[in-house]
């Protein structure tokens, strides 16, 4: 019985990463073989001079403007004969993987029927579809973040080894490497670690190691900024150009390119600390704005239709609505299911950091669909609660 079991989870997960991988092929075929977003431009710029030798930079003003993995990742496949459209296939093939992981992470946080539901969803969802067929760090940088999260559960459980904590961090580390959020996560994840199973020695040993793991995979970038910049860098000098645009006399909370005078030309390892303290400066002489701004942030965050106007047709706003719009109710229920203990709490905990982080810096859509993998998880949990609901009161 047990194998019958095995072998048809087995099977499950084939067709949930098989249906994943072809639907993004079918969609990245549709695509022309050119950019699409500036950001695109700005990583194939990195590449270009990373193989050039140049060094792993925008230009010679933004030399750690962007963090390394995507460019890296990138050059790699470049350098073993992918074009655009082979870039966009492996993509593909990751975001299909990842659909599996999804399905992994909720059996362990969850229960099977709602990991099939997740990995389901996960494989067909239009936003992990759309962003496979650009140049953009969202579909590697959620491969590796549920990644992460999936190996941080492992060491919650008591009989983890501490030693495994490296994994954990090592993989945060490459993901905060990817998008510098995950740095910015990573101490509140050990926190989740003191309140875990297992005596307290083995706890502390399982955030040591984490911690080495994760300050082993940063070194090599901060060594480089250090050289390059003579400034510690951990991230990027993008933060605060990012912290000016959500929070600016003229920012509605969402990408807005007015910049003051001049700072552009300040040196990058003093232009990042300018940009936030010109912004903390605006912010204080008007409180009651940034307040506002943070509410706008959070709608812009969790609104159910894109934001950008280029993609407010009635198409997107449908496929949005149909998709994220259906899930979004049955997120909020499953937020509130009992019992809540430190795996769900954990992922809750991310779902939160992330929407804070993003009101007060720059909120978007795009940003979200990091967090678009827990969303969904909540959501089956969500959705099987409530048909169970209704299936009491139809019985009745």
């Amino acid at each position: 019985m047990a194998e019958k079991t095995s072998y048809k989870i087995s099977h499950i997960l084939f067709l949930i990463f098989l249906v994943g991988f072809l639907v993004r092929i079918v969609f990245i075929l549709l695509l022309g073989p050119h950019f699409y977003f500036d950001d695109e431009q700005e990583y194939w710029k990195m590449v270009n001079n990373f193989l050039s030798g140049k060094g792993l930079m925008v230009s010679e003003t933004l030399k750690a403007y962007r963090p390394p993995v995507y460019p890296l990742f990138i050059a790699i496949l470049v350098k073993l004969g992918s074009g655009i459209v082979g870039i966009r296939i492996v993509q593909a093939l990751i975001s299909a993987v990842t659909s599996v992981l999804i399905y992994l992470l909720g059996r362990k946080v969850f229960s099977e029927r709602v990991a099939i539901l997740a990995g389901c969803i996960s494989s067909v969802y239009p936003f992990f579809i759309f962003y496979t067929g650009f140049l953009l760090t969202e579909t590697l940088f959620i491969f590796l973040m549920v990644s992460a999260i999936l190996m941080f559960i492992r060491v919650f459980e008591s009989d983890t080894s501490p030693l495994y904590g490296t994994i954990p961090g090592f993989i945060t580390g490459i993901a905060g490497l990817c998008r510098p959020t995950m740095e910015a996560f990573f101490p509140f994840a050990l926190v989740f670690i003191l309140f875990s199973e297992g005596s307290y020695k083995k706890r502390l040993l399982k955030i040591f190691f984490a911690g080495l793991g994760f300050i082993l995979i940063l070194s090599p970038w901060v060594i480089r900024n250090f050289v390059v910049l003579g400034k510690f860098i951990p991230g990027t000098t993008m933060g605060g150009a990012v912290f000016w645009e959500g929070n600016n006399p003229y920012s509605e909370g969402g990408p807005c390119r007015y910049f003051p005078d001049g700072v552009w030309q300040i040196d990058e390892s003093k232009r990042d600390s300018v940009f936030y303290k010109i912004t903390i400066d605006y912010i204080k002489q008007d409180p009651v704005r940034f307040i506002k701004l943070l509410g706008k942030k959070f709608v812009r965050f969790w609104n159910v239709v894109l934001n950008a106007s280029d993609y407010s047709s009635f198409f997107y706003r449908l496929v949005s609505v149909l998709s994220f719009g259906l899930l979004l109710p049955f997120f909020v229920i499953g937020l509130f299911i009992p019992p809540l203990d430190l795996k769900k709490a954990f992922l809750i905990g991310i779902i939160v950091f992330f929407t804070i982080f993003h009101m007060i810096f720059l909120a978007s859509v795009r940003y979200r669909i990091a967090i678009e993998p827990f969303v969904i998880l909540f959501a089956c949990q969500g959705f099987f609660w409530f048909l169970e609901h209704v299936k009491g009161i139809v019985n009745k």
